[in-house]
């Protein structure tokens, strides 16, 4: 009884070895659908924001990565209801609310392809065929091998514009970029 439970104690602190046939299956299922469904993406990361207390004027730092090819599945449109606490409260006939067409997305990101500090964030958003989506879900493939993202679009929102070019070719520049708004 003693032998069962050493034995027992020393397999809990071993670690597994990694499936290698999993994550080579797993890669190779990402490049065909990244041939079939690959799209570029901007990923932007929000860094730091401060705030101008006597103009108001807010300023925001990003860091962007560019992926060449990225999995970019179909949209999903559905409609999305917005209603006043009135329905809530009370069963009446006249509620006012409102409806307005919501896009979600998902896309996969390969970890190849993009640099090895990369890791996305609820905060940042992406920009695809010159729309901005939010991140709403992230997830993580096995073994670290890619992210799975869902995203929802934003319109209205002008995404940020940047010479994804330069940083697609390996020539990092350090290039800023200062937005500012003034609310009055």
């Amino acid at each position: 009884m003693l032998d069962v439970e050493l034995f027992v104690t020393h397999r809990r602190k071993t670690m597994a070895r990694p499936n290698y046939n999993l994550i080579k299956f797993i890669r190779t299922s990402i490049r065909m659908m990244k041939k079939e469904y690959g799209g570029e993406i901007t990923v932007y990361q929000l860094g730091t924001t401060t705030t101008n207390y006597d103009t108001g004027i807010k300023s925001h730092n990003h860091t962007s990565t560019y992926i060449r090819r990225a999995v970019v599945l179909p949209s999903k449109m559905m409609r999305e209801v917005t209603q006043t606490i009135s329905l809530i409260s009370s069963n009446k006939k006249i509620v006012q609310g409102g409806s307005y067409d919501v896009g979600t997305r998902w896309f996969i990101i390969d970890r190849k392809d993009v640099p090895v500090t990369f890791l996305p964030d609820e905060d940042d958003w992406i920009v695809y065929d010159g729309a901005r989506y939010s991140l709403i879900e992230i997830d993580e493939f096995e073994y670290h091998t890619a992210w799975m993202i869902k995203a929802k679009r934003i319109d209205g929102e002008a995404p940020v514009r940047q010479d994804h070019y330069v940083k697609a070719n390996g020539y990092l520049l350090d290039l800023t970029q200062t937005v500012s708004v003034a609310v009055e």
